[in-house]
């Protein structure tokens, strides 16, 4: 069977979002997760399972944007490490992008609903990158697109990694799931 990039792309994005493979997928960590687990603050500090969502939320909707921006076209490779890569700081066109709180607040313990619209909202993001993805083809890719899809992925699977740990930590994961 041969796999075009884009191909590899989308599958990993399943695997990200809502295919059980090696790791789990956003949606299986965060299946049944409650308000008040999602707004737990883990000892010693560090993000909520909460602002963690937000995070990707923020990120993932910032790559359909890039992905679908027509301005971007087909460019020879400079031979430089791009955004995200060691040794390259980012460039002017993230200066913005970075300058967001992209975590937000801890989250509301109590508010049911407000947590229930960050998943919906997640949902929702998620399914438009699955169909922005879709719509893709290698004859689109150039070197800036590829490293933004091959960093967004592995992105999103070291926060899912992070969300199965607080679990573990505040006892809200599944025995059954190990």
């Amino acid at each position: 069977m041969n796999f075009e990039l884009m191909d590899i792309f989308r599958m990993e994005f399943d695997f990200c979002w809502n295919k059980e493979a090696w790791f789990l997928p956003l949606e299986s960590a965060l299946k049944d997760l409650d308000s008040t687990h999602a707004s737990w603050q883990p000892p010693g500090g560090g993000n909520t399972i909460w602002q963690i969502v937000n995070h990707l939320n923020y990120y993932n909707a910032v790559l359909i944007k890039q992905l679908n921006d027509p301005i971007l076209r087909k460019k020879e490779s400079s031979g430089k490490a791009a955004f995200g890569d060691i040794g390259e700081p980012a460039g002017l066109e993230w200066e913005s992008v970075l300058a967001e709180d992209t975590f937000g607040g801890s989250g509301e313990a109590e508010n049911t609903e407000k947590w229930d619209a960050v998943l919906e909202e997640t949902r929702q993001i998620c399914g438009e990158l699955r169909k922005t993805l879709a719509r893709g083809s290698d004859s689109q890719l150039d070197e800036e697109r590829i490293g933004r899809l091959a960093r967004q992925m592995l992105h999103n699977a070291y926060h899912i990694g992070q969300i199965v740990l607080i679990r573990k930590q505040q006892g809200s994961w599944p025995e059954e799931r190990g």
